[in-house]
């Protein structure tokens, strides 16, 4: 209709309507064009909003995993840190017997954290991230997800070490012994004759002795490496709650 006015005033020679009718025509499409550029920013906005809230909640359930593993693995540390004294020294066994089969037991465990980056995968995969304003905070998730994937690789290592800790130490404590401590946090109540029995069965096992430097050294590798990820993604969490419009979790 506008365009065909504006055509004959042209045809018209009619200078004046037909500037009128093409300015109607330019701020026509002008502010069709803002209102989808608008709808558009409010949409990215929107995605936003949801991504980054979702990649909070998953760091969320990163960290308290992330805690856990950590102590575990300290827990375990000091486990293996009274073998090895012990095998030195028969007082620490005489001065907790329970807990040096309990430490037979469960010295060898290993605790992989879960680090949930489901939602940032997701993101990346359907090519979302660029709806994230602060790209700085993109590429610092991009390496904290990259960091712990690498450094799974040592799980290979955890595995087998966890694997050769228990072939050593077969036989150590008999059948009635390993189950004094049938709950992960639960240390056995045992006599002092019962414990040197077994005690003496682990001095004559130096592979499991020899083993144990090793197995402290995967835990304490462990640790090392929880730490740096539980500080890695706090502060991401952090930055994540600072964007505006980001609440924060249950945590």
């Amino acid at each position: 209709m506008i365009l065909r006015r504006a055509a004959e005033h042209l045809k018209q020679q009619h200078w004046t309507a037909f500037a009128i009718e093409l300015v109607i025509v330019v701020l026509g499409v002008f502010i069709g064009l803002q209102v989808n550029n608008w709808n558009d920013a409010r949409r990215d906005r929107v995605c936003e909003l949801a991504y980054l809230q979702g990649i909070a909640a998953d760091l969320d359930e990163s960290i308290v995993s992330i805690q856990k593993s950590i102590g575990y693995s300290n827990d375990r540390i000091a486990l293996d840190e009274l073998l090895i004294k012990a095998a030195t020294d028969p007082g620490v066994v005489h001065a907790h017997p329970g807990r040096f089969m309990y430490a037979v037991t469960r010295g060898g465990y290993t605790y992989t954290p879960s680090i949930r980056g489901d939602t940032f995968e997701t993101i990346k995969s359907t090519g979302g991230l660029v709806v994230i304003r602060d790209q700085q905070l993109v590429g610092d998730l991009m390496k904290f997800y990259a960091t712990v994937q690498g450094q799974s690789q040592w799980n290979a290592f955890r595995t087998f070490c966890q694997s050769e800790y228990y072939k050593r130490s077969a036989g150590i404590l008999t059948a009635r012994q390993l189950l004094l401590a049938p709950l992960e946090t639960s240390i056995p109540s045992a006599d002092v004759e019962d414990a040197m029995d077994a005690y003496r069965r682990m001095l004559a096992r130096p592979d499991f002795i020899e083993w144990l430097p090793t197995t402290l050294f995967n835990r304490s590798t462990d640790v090392r490496f929880a730490n740096q990820w539980l500080a890695d993604a706090r502060e991401l969490r952090v930055r994540i709650l600072a964007q505006p419009g980001v609440h924060a979790g249950k945590q």
